[in-house]
Protein backbone atom coordinates (compact mmCIF):
# COMPACT_ATOMS: atom_id res chain seq x y z
CA UNK A 1 0.00 0.00 0.00
CA UNK A 2 2.83 2.00 1.07
CA UNK A 3 4.89 1.83 -1.91
CA UNK A 4 1.45 2.36 -4.34
CA UNK A 5 0.84 5.20 -2.96
CA UNK A 6 4.71 6.59 -3.31
CA UNK A 7 4.28 5.36 -7.44
CA UNK A 8 1.25 7.65 -7.65
CA UNK A 9 2.36 10.54 -6.25
CA UNK A 10 5.72 10.15 -8.58
CA UNK A 11 3.31 9.71 -11.86
CA UNK A 12 1.30 12.46 -10.63
CA UNK A 13 4.60 14.73 -10.39
CA UNK A 14 5.94 13.87 -13.74
CA UNK A 15 4.15 16.82 -15.84
CA UNK A 16 5.33 19.04 -12.93
CA UNK A 17 8.50 18.63 -12.99
CA UNK A 18 8.44 18.76 -16.70
CA UNK A 19 7.03 22.43 -16.96
CA UNK A 20 8.91 23.60 -13.89
CA UNK A 21 12.61 22.25 -13.95
CA UNK A 22 13.49 23.44 -10.69
CA UNK A 23 10.47 22.05 -8.78
CA UNK A 24 11.63 18.57 -10.41
CA UNK A 25 15.70 19.60 -9.31
CA UNK A 26 13.92 20.03 -5.73
CA UNK A 27 12.12 16.74 -6.10
CA UNK A 28 15.18 14.51 -7.86
CA UNK A 29 17.69 15.70 -4.61
CA UNK A 30 14.59 14.40 -2.11
CA UNK A 31 14.36 11.50 -4.30
CA UNK A 32 18.12 10.85 -4.50
CA UNK A 33 19.61 11.87 -1.12
CA UNK A 34 16.59 11.06 1.07
CA UNK A 35 15.46 7.87 -0.60
CA UNK A 36 11.90 7.13 0.30
CA UNK A 37 12.11 3.90 -1.49
CA UNK A 38 13.26 2.60 1.53
CA UNK A 39 10.18 3.21 3.56
CA UNK A 40 8.44 1.63 0.85
CA UNK A 41 10.69 -1.59 1.50
CA UNK A 42 11.56 -1.18 -2.16
CA UNK A 43 15.38 -0.56 -2.60
CA UNK A 44 15.83 -1.51 -5.75
CA UNK A 45 12.92 0.87 -7.72
CA UNK A 46 14.54 3.43 -9.88
CA UNK A 47 12.70 6.56 -8.51
CA UNK A 48 15.63 8.90 -9.32
CA UNK A 49 15.96 7.48 -13.24
CA UNK A 50 12.02 8.05 -13.31
CA UNK A 51 12.18 11.43 -11.88
CA UNK A 52 15.98 12.52 -13.60
CA UNK A 53 14.43 11.95 -17.01
CA UNK A 54 11.87 14.26 -17.13
CA UNK A 55 13.72 16.77 -15.14
CA UNK A 56 16.91 16.95 -18.21
CA UNK A 57 14.31 17.12 -20.69
CA UNK A 58 12.58 19.70 -19.27
CA UNK A 59 15.83 21.35 -18.49
CA UNK A 60 17.33 21.56 -22.12
CA UNK A 61 14.00 22.45 -23.44
CA UNK A 62 11.81 24.77 -21.25
CA UNK A 63 14.57 25.99 -18.61
CA UNK A 64 14.08 28.56 -15.76
CA UNK A 65 13.18 32.18 -15.72
CA UNK A 66 14.80 35.09 -14.27
CA UNK A 67 14.07 38.60 -13.42
CA UNK A 68 16.92 41.29 -13.99
CA UNK A 69 16.87 44.68 -13.25
CA UNK A 70 17.93 46.10 -16.84
CA UNK A 71 19.78 49.59 -16.52
CA UNK A 72 18.59 52.82 -18.86
CA UNK A 73 21.27 55.17 -18.91
CA UNK A 74 21.81 58.51 -20.21
CA UNK A 75 23.46 58.17 -23.44
CA UNK A 76 25.84 61.35 -23.16
CA UNK A 77 26.68 61.59 -19.17
CA UNK A 78 26.43 57.27 -18.55
CA UNK A 79 23.65 58.32 -15.46
CA UNK A 80 21.71 56.06 -14.44
CA UNK A 81 17.50 57.16 -15.03
CA UNK A 82 15.82 54.19 -14.14
CA UNK A 83 15.56 50.22 -13.98
CA UNK A 84 13.35 47.91 -16.14
CA UNK A 85 12.59 44.12 -15.14
CA UNK A 86 12.90 42.27 -18.07
CA UNK A 87 12.34 38.27 -18.27
CA UNK A 88 15.37 35.82 -19.56
CA UNK A 89 15.80 32.55 -19.98
CA UNK A 90 19.22 31.73 -18.91
CA UNK A 91 20.93 28.70 -20.25
CA UNK A 92 20.70 25.46 -17.92
CA UNK A 93 24.08 25.41 -17.54
CA UNK A 94 26.22 28.51 -16.15
CA UNK A 95 30.05 28.20 -17.14
CA UNK A 96 31.79 27.94 -13.84
CA UNK A 97 34.90 26.50 -12.56
CA UNK A 98 33.72 23.68 -10.72
CA UNK A 99 32.10 22.39 -14.39
CA UNK A 100 35.22 22.78 -15.41
CA UNK A 101 36.68 20.73 -13.17
CA UNK A 102 33.70 18.25 -13.40
CA UNK A 103 34.04 17.61 -17.64
CA UNK A 104 38.12 16.98 -16.68
CA UNK A 105 37.31 14.68 -13.92
CA UNK A 106 34.99 12.53 -16.21
CA UNK A 107 37.25 12.99 -19.64
CA UNK A 108 40.38 11.36 -17.24
CA UNK A 109 38.67 8.78 -15.86
CA UNK A 110 36.89 7.69 -18.90
CA UNK A 111 40.56 7.40 -20.63
CA UNK A 112 42.16 6.09 -17.91
CA UNK A 113 39.52 3.26 -17.88
CA UNK A 114 40.88 2.30 -21.43
CA UNK A 115 44.29 2.47 -19.96
CA UNK A 116 44.73 0.74 -17.06
CA UNK A 117 44.82 -3.62 -17.45
CA UNK A 118 41.40 -4.10 -15.90
CA UNK A 119 38.11 -5.00 -17.24
CA UNK A 120 36.01 -1.69 -17.96
CA UNK A 121 32.74 -3.94 -17.22
CA UNK A 122 34.09 -3.48 -13.50
CA UNK A 123 33.55 -0.11 -13.12
CA UNK A 124 30.76 0.89 -15.99
CA UNK A 125 27.97 0.75 -13.24
CA UNK A 126 29.48 3.37 -11.07
CA UNK A 127 30.59 5.29 -13.88
CA UNK A 128 27.51 6.05 -15.09
CA UNK A 129 26.30 6.83 -11.62
CA UNK A 130 29.36 9.32 -11.23
CA UNK A 131 27.76 11.07 -14.79
CA UNK A 132 24.72 11.46 -13.53
CA UNK A 133 25.30 13.10 -10.33
CA UNK A 134 27.68 15.50 -12.22
CA UNK A 135 24.73 16.13 -14.53
CA UNK A 136 22.13 17.02 -12.48
CA UNK A 137 25.00 19.29 -10.58
CA UNK A 138 25.54 21.05 -13.03
CA UNK A 139 21.49 21.25 -14.11
CA UNK A 140 21.44 23.01 -10.44
CA UNK A 141 23.62 26.15 -11.91
CA UNK A 142 21.59 27.25 -14.24
CA UNK A 143 17.96 26.59 -12.50
CA UNK A 144 18.66 28.25 -9.56
CA UNK A 145 18.10 32.15 -10.39
CA UNK A 146 16.71 33.76 -7.45
CA UNK A 147 18.20 33.85 -3.41
CA UNK A 148 14.77 32.55 -3.00
CA UNK A 149 15.28 29.77 -5.17
CA UNK A 150 18.57 28.74 -3.37
CA UNK A 151 17.33 28.85 -0.12
CA UNK A 152 14.73 26.67 -0.85
CA UNK A 153 16.98 23.90 -2.55
CA UNK A 154 19.55 24.42 0.06
CA UNK A 155 16.70 23.68 2.46
CA UNK A 156 15.51 20.79 0.43
CA UNK A 157 19.21 18.95 0.38
CA UNK A 158 19.71 19.81 4.04
CA UNK A 159 16.59 18.15 5.34
CA UNK A 160 16.45 15.28 3.14
CA UNK A 161 19.98 14.33 4.14
CA UNK A 162 19.36 14.62 7.61
CA UNK A 163 16.02 13.18 7.75
CA UNK A 164 17.40 9.34 8.96
CA UNK A 165 19.46 11.31 11.88
CA UNK A 166 16.41 13.36 12.87
CA UNK A 167 14.65 9.49 12.86
CA UNK A 168 17.58 8.08 14.32
CA UNK A 169 17.95 11.11 17.55
CA UNK A 170 13.88 10.44 18.00
CA UNK A 171 14.09 7.01 18.47
CA UNK A 172 17.20 7.26 20.94
CA UNK A 173 15.03 9.60 22.98
CA UNK A 174 12.14 6.80 22.77
CA UNK A 175 14.02 4.29 23.18
CA UNK A 176 17.14 5.09 24.85
CA UNK A 177 21.07 4.61 23.78
CA UNK A 178 21.38 2.08 20.82
CA UNK A 179 23.01 2.06 17.75
CA UNK A 180 21.72 4.01 14.88
CA UNK A 181 22.57 2.69 11.44
CA UNK A 182 19.97 4.51 8.91
CA UNK A 183 18.69 3.79 5.65
CA UNK A 184 21.74 1.18 4.19
CA UNK A 185 22.67 -0.19 7.68
CA UNK A 186 26.14 1.14 7.21
CA UNK A 187 26.94 3.20 10.97
CA UNK A 188 29.82 4.97 9.16
CA UNK A 189 27.60 5.99 5.78
CA UNK A 190 25.09 7.42 7.98
CA UNK A 191 27.67 9.18 10.25
CA UNK A 192 29.34 10.73 7.34
CA UNK A 193 26.11 12.24 5.51
CA UNK A 194 24.83 13.05 9.34
CA UNK A 195 27.82 15.24 10.30
CA UNK A 196 27.94 16.79 6.34
CA UNK A 197 23.70 18.48 6.87
CA UNK A 198 24.54 19.30 10.65
CA UNK A 199 25.68 22.54 10.08
CA UNK A 200 23.70 22.91 7.05
CA UNK A 201 20.32 22.60 9.11
CA UNK A 202 22.01 24.51 12.12
CA UNK A 203 23.07 27.85 9.78
CA UNK A 204 19.97 27.93 7.68
CA UNK A 205 17.95 28.17 11.13
CA UNK A 206 19.49 31.14 11.89
CA UNK A 207 18.69 32.41 8.63
CA UNK A 208 14.97 31.87 9.28
CA UNK A 209 13.35 34.83 10.49
CA UNK A 210 10.65 33.31 12.92
CA UNK A 211 11.32 32.39 16.11
CA UNK A 212 8.88 29.12 15.78
CA UNK A 213 10.55 27.51 12.68
CA UNK A 214 13.93 28.68 13.65
CA UNK A 215 13.14 26.97 16.78
CA UNK A 216 12.00 23.74 15.01
CA UNK A 217 15.49 24.00 12.80
CA UNK A 218 17.40 23.92 15.75
CA UNK A 219 15.74 21.25 17.67
CA UNK A 220 16.26 18.75 14.50
CA UNK A 221 20.09 19.80 14.74
CA UNK A 222 20.01 18.37 17.89
CA UNK A 223 18.67 15.50 16.85
CA UNK A 224 20.93 15.34 14.31
CA UNK A 225 23.54 15.15 16.91
CA UNK A 226 21.80 12.20 19.03
CA UNK A 227 21.58 9.94 15.47
CA UNK A 228 25.55 11.06 15.31
CA UNK A 229 26.37 10.20 18.53
CA UNK A 230 24.36 7.32 18.20
CA UNK A 231 25.80 5.44 14.90
CA UNK A 232 28.88 4.60 16.58
CA UNK A 233 31.35 5.55 14.08
CA UNK A 234 34.25 6.99 15.25
CA UNK A 235 35.25 8.61 12.24
CA UNK A 236 31.52 10.18 12.60
CA UNK A 237 32.95 11.22 16.38
CA UNK A 238 35.99 12.70 14.71
CA UNK A 239 33.92 14.85 12.16
CA UNK A 240 31.53 15.39 14.93
CA UNK A 241 33.80 16.92 17.48
CA UNK A 242 35.72 18.96 15.34
CA UNK A 243 32.77 20.47 13.17
CA UNK A 244 30.89 21.27 16.41
CA UNK A 245 33.51 22.91 17.63
CA UNK A 246 34.33 24.98 14.76
CA UNK A 247 30.43 25.99 14.82
CA UNK A 248 30.64 26.67 18.69
CA UNK A 249 33.95 28.99 18.03
CA UNK A 250 32.36 31.01 15.05
CA UNK A 251 29.12 31.89 17.36
CA UNK A 252 28.53 35.73 17.92
CA UNK A 253 28.82 34.37 21.96
CA UNK A 254 31.65 32.51 21.69
CA UNK A 255 32.30 31.92 25.30
CA UNK A 256 28.53 30.54 25.69
CA UNK A 257 28.70 28.53 22.65
CA UNK A 258 31.62 26.59 23.86
CA UNK A 259 30.23 26.06 27.48
CA UNK A 260 26.90 24.83 26.16
CA UNK A 261 28.79 22.66 24.17
CA UNK A 262 30.17 21.41 27.39
CA UNK A 263 27.25 20.41 28.72
CA UNK A 264 26.00 18.85 26.36
CA UNK A 265 28.90 16.39 26.24
CA UNK A 266 28.43 16.35 29.80
CA UNK A 267 24.95 15.17 29.25
CA UNK A 268 25.74 12.71 26.38
CA UNK A 269 28.27 11.28 28.45
CA UNK A 270 26.18 10.32 31.32
CA UNK A 271 23.24 8.87 29.21
CA UNK A 272 25.48 7.22 26.79
CA UNK A 273 25.68 3.46 26.73
CA UNK A 274 29.13 1.10 27.70
CA UNK A 275 29.17 0.41 23.77
CA UNK A 276 29.30 3.78 22.83
CA UNK A 277 32.18 4.74 25.65
CA UNK A 278 34.07 1.66 24.16
CA UNK A 279 34.04 2.74 20.43
CA UNK A 280 35.40 6.67 21.87
CA UNK A 281 37.91 4.77 24.07
CA UNK A 282 39.30 2.74 20.87
CA UNK A 283 39.94 6.30 19.10
CA UNK A 284 42.34 6.74 22.19
CA UNK A 285 43.69 2.96 22.48
CA UNK A 286 43.79 2.85 18.96
CA UNK A 287 47.44 0.69 19.07
CA UNK A 288 45.29 -1.49 21.23
CA UNK A 289 42.26 -1.98 18.80
CA UNK A 290 42.65 -4.72 15.64
CA UNK A 291 40.27 -2.49 13.86
CA UNK A 292 42.79 0.50 14.21
CA UNK A 293 45.57 -0.98 13.45
CA UNK A 294 44.34 -2.38 10.10
CA UNK A 295 43.40 1.05 8.82
CA UNK A 296 47.41 1.20 8.79
CA UNK A 297 48.01 -2.13 6.54
CA UNK A 298 45.63 -0.50 4.46
CA UNK A 299 47.02 3.12 4.22
CA UNK A 300 49.85 1.03 3.38
CA UNK A 301 48.60 -1.11 0.55
CA UNK A 302 47.14 1.83 -1.32
CA UNK A 303 50.64 3.64 -1.33
CA UNK A 304 52.38 0.43 -2.87
CA UNK A 305 49.82 0.63 -5.88
CA UNK A 306 50.16 3.90 -5.97
CA UNK A 307 53.98 3.69 -6.84
CA UNK A 308 53.50 0.60 -9.05
CA UNK A 309 51.35 2.97 -11.39
CA UNK A 310 52.39 7.17 -10.21
CA UNK A 311 51.33 8.46 -13.23
CA UNK A 312 47.12 7.31 -14.63
CA UNK A 313 46.92 4.86 -11.00
CA UNK A 314 44.97 1.55 -11.19
CA UNK A 315 41.59 3.15 -12.78
CA UNK A 316 38.34 4.41 -11.48
CA UNK A 317 36.76 1.82 -8.95
CA UNK A 318 39.45 -0.53 -9.12
CA UNK A 319 41.21 -0.23 -6.16
CA UNK A 320 39.96 -3.78 -4.83
CA UNK A 321 40.56 -5.76 -7.36
CA UNK A 322 43.90 -3.81 -7.77
CA UNK A 323 44.85 -5.42 -4.18
CA UNK A 324 43.37 -8.66 -4.48
CA UNK A 325 46.43 -8.90 -7.32
CA UNK A 326 48.71 -8.40 -4.76
CA UNK A 327 47.62 -11.01 -2.44
CA UNK A 328 45.96 -8.21 0.14
CA UNK A 329 41.93 -9.13 -0.33
CA UNK A 330 39.66 -7.28 -1.11
CA UNK A 331 38.86 -3.79 1.28
CA UNK A 332 38.94 -0.32 0.96
CA UNK A 333 42.33 1.52 1.79
CA UNK A 334 39.80 2.94 4.08
CA UNK A 335 41.00 6.41 3.35
CA UNK A 336 39.69 8.52 0.79
CA UNK A 337 42.75 10.78 -0.18
CA UNK A 338 45.15 7.21 -0.85
CA UNK A 339 42.33 5.35 -2.94
CA UNK A 340 42.11 8.52 -4.91
CA UNK A 341 45.48 8.53 -5.53
CA UNK A 342 46.01 5.19 -6.14
CA UNK A 343 42.98 4.83 -8.32
CA UNK A 344 43.50 7.97 -10.38
CA UNK A 345 47.09 8.87 -10.01
CA UNK A 346 49.07 11.95 -9.80
CA UNK A 347 47.67 13.24 -12.72
CA UNK A 348 44.05 12.97 -11.98
CA UNK A 349 43.97 12.82 -7.95
CA UNK A 350 44.81 16.26 -8.14
CA UNK A 351 41.46 17.22 -10.16
CA UNK A 352 38.93 15.95 -7.55
CA UNK A 353 41.47 17.50 -4.84
CA UNK A 354 40.81 20.53 -6.38
CA UNK A 355 36.63 20.39 -6.59
CA UNK A 356 36.82 20.06 -3.07
CA UNK A 357 39.35 22.25 -1.71
CA UNK A 358 38.43 25.12 -4.95
CA UNK A 359 34.54 24.97 -3.00
CA UNK A 360 36.03 25.38 0.37
CA UNK A 361 38.04 28.39 -0.46
CA UNK A 362 35.95 30.09 -2.54
CA UNK A 363 33.19 29.66 0.23
CA UNK A 364 35.45 30.96 2.72
CA UNK A 365 36.31 33.78 0.79
CA UNK A 366 32.54 33.97 0.02
CA UNK A 367 32.07 34.42 4.02
CA UNK A 368 34.93 37.46 4.30
CA UNK A 369 32.70 39.43 1.74
CA UNK A 370 29.88 38.26 2.73
CA UNK A 371 30.56 39.75 6.40
CA UNK A 372 30.42 43.32 5.08
CA UNK A 373 27.53 43.15 2.77
CA UNK A 374 23.70 44.69 4.07
CA UNK A 375 21.31 42.88 5.67
CA UNK A 376 19.75 41.55 2.91
CA UNK A 377 22.29 39.92 2.07
CA UNK A 378 23.30 38.13 5.36
CA UNK A 379 21.87 34.54 4.55
CA UNK A 380 24.75 34.25 2.27
CA UNK A 381 27.17 34.49 5.11
CA UNK A 382 25.00 31.34 7.13
CA UNK A 383 24.85 29.01 3.83
CA UNK A 384 28.18 29.43 2.67
CA UNK A 385 29.27 28.55 6.07
CA UNK A 386 27.27 26.01 6.37
CA UNK A 387 28.62 24.08 2.96
CA UNK A 388 31.82 24.68 4.46
CA UNK A 389 31.45 22.71 6.88
CA UNK A 390 29.45 20.28 5.68
CA UNK A 391 32.78 19.36 3.32
CA UNK A 392 35.27 20.03 5.96
CA UNK A 393 33.11 17.31 7.83
CA UNK A 394 33.72 14.94 4.56
CA UNK A 395 37.31 15.46 4.84
CA UNK A 396 37.91 14.77 8.36
CA UNK A 397 35.93 11.75 7.83
CA UNK A 398 36.91 10.52 4.48
CA UNK A 399 40.64 10.39 6.02
CA UNK A 400 39.29 7.00 7.92
CA UNK A 401 37.20 5.65 5.89
CA UNK A 402 36.09 5.63 2.07
CA UNK A 403 33.51 7.05 0.28
CA UNK A 404 35.32 9.59 -2.67
CA UNK A 405 32.31 9.38 -5.00
CA UNK A 406 29.55 10.45 -2.33
CA UNK A 407 26.66 11.90 -4.13
CA UNK A 408 26.43 15.13 -1.46
CA UNK A 409 29.70 16.20 -1.89
CA UNK A 410 29.01 17.09 -5.79
CA UNK A 411 25.86 18.48 -4.31
CA UNK A 412 27.58 20.74 -1.94
CA UNK A 413 30.09 21.74 -4.63
CA UNK A 414 27.45 22.66 -6.70
CA UNK A 415 25.34 24.51 -4.23
CA UNK A 416 28.57 26.15 -3.74
CA UNK A 417 29.42 27.50 -7.19
CA UNK A 418 25.60 28.29 -7.69
CA UNK A 419 25.71 30.53 -4.12
CA UNK A 420 28.34 32.48 -6.07
CA UNK A 421 26.50 33.21 -8.90
CA UNK A 422 23.26 34.21 -7.22
CA UNK A 423 25.35 36.24 -4.37
CA UNK A 424 27.05 38.00 -7.41
CA UNK A 425 23.68 38.43 -9.50
CA UNK A 426 21.59 40.21 -5.97
CA UNK A 427 24.55 42.42 -5.09
CA UNK A 428 24.25 43.83 -8.68
CA UNK A 429 21.28 44.33 -8.34
CA UNK A 430 21.18 46.62 -4.97
CA UNK A 431 24.59 48.52 -6.27
CA UNK A 432 21.93 49.38 -9.46
CA UNK A 433 19.21 50.60 -6.84
CA UNK A 434 21.59 51.91 -4.34
CA UNK A 435 22.64 54.04 -7.83
CA UNK A 436 19.41 55.32 -8.77
CA UNK A 437 18.58 56.57 -5.16
CA UNK A 438 21.74 58.62 -5.10
CA UNK A 439 20.97 60.18 -8.82
CA UNK A 440 17.42 60.83 -7.68
CA UNK A 441 18.79 62.05 -4.03
CA UNK A 442 21.06 64.48 -5.80
CA UNK A 443 18.27 65.68 -8.42
CA UNK A 444 16.30 67.20 -5.71
CA UNK A 445 19.08 68.83 -4.11
CA UNK A 446 20.10 70.41 -7.49
CA UNK A 447 16.34 71.39 -8.16
CA UNK A 448 16.25 73.33 -5.28
CA UNK A 449 12.87 74.26 -3.71
CA UNK A 450 9.86 74.54 -5.52
CA UNK A 451 8.95 78.21 -6.89
CA UNK A 452 5.99 79.91 -5.21
CA UNK A 453 3.26 81.53 -7.57
CA UNK A 454 3.20 84.75 -7.90
CA UNK A 455 -0.56 85.06 -7.16
CA UNK A 456 -0.08 83.71 -3.91
CA UNK A 457 2.25 86.38 -2.54
CA UNK A 458 -0.56 88.55 -0.39
CA UNK A 459 -1.15 84.91 1.23
CA UNK A 460 2.33 84.66 2.76
CA UNK A 461 2.66 84.95 6.32
CA UNK A 462 4.88 87.80 7.33
CA UNK A 463 6.77 85.18 9.45
CA UNK A 464 10.26 83.87 7.67
CA UNK A 465 9.72 80.52 5.49
CA UNK A 466 11.01 77.32 6.53
CA UNK A 467 12.74 75.97 3.68
CA UNK A 468 12.98 72.25 4.12
CA UNK A 469 16.64 70.82 4.66
CA UNK A 470 17.91 68.26 2.42
CA UNK A 471 20.77 66.00 3.38
CA UNK A 472 23.25 64.95 1.24
CA UNK A 473 23.09 62.21 -1.21
CA UNK A 474 24.09 58.67 0.74
CA UNK A 475 28.01 57.39 -0.46
CA UNK A 476 27.65 54.18 0.37
CA UNK A 477 24.37 51.32 0.03
CA UNK A 478 25.02 50.72 3.86
CA UNK A 479 24.17 54.52 4.76
CA UNK A 480 21.31 54.35 2.14
CA UNK A 481 20.06 51.39 3.72
CA UNK A 482 20.67 52.85 7.43
CA UNK A 483 18.41 55.86 6.29
CA UNK A 484 15.62 53.66 5.15
CA UNK A 485 15.07 51.93 8.26
CA UNK A 486 15.36 55.15 10.63
CA UNK A 487 12.92 56.61 8.04
CA UNK A 488 10.71 53.38 8.51
CA UNK A 489 10.91 53.73 12.32
CA UNK A 490 9.89 57.02 12.03
CA UNK A 491 6.65 57.14 9.77
CA UNK A 492 5.04 54.31 11.75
Amino acid sequence: MRFALYITLLVALLPVIFTRPFIGLCVYYVISLLQPKFLCWQPEFQDAMLVGIPLVIGAVAIGARRFDLAPSRDPQSGRLLRLETRLNRPAPVQPTWALILFALLIGYIALTRLMVPYSIETSSYQFRALCKVLLVAALTTGLVTSPRHFRILFLVVALSTAFWAIKGGLKVIVLGPHQVYGKTYDNNLFALTSVMSLPMVFYYGLTVKHAKWRTVLLVCSALICLGIIGSRSRAGFMAFGVILACMAWSSRYRVRALVAVGLVAAVVAFMSGPEIWERVNSIFAYSEDQSARSRFYTWQVAWQLFLESPLIGVGFNNYEIAKNAIGGGEKSAHNIFLQNLSELGALGSPLWLAIIFGAMFGMFRLMRRARRLPSEMKWVYHCARGILLGLLGFCIHGFFHNEEYIELMFVLVALAATLRIVADRQWRELRLQSELSENEAARIVASGPPPVPSNSLSRISPTPAVVPVIAAPPRTLGELLRRNRFKARGDS
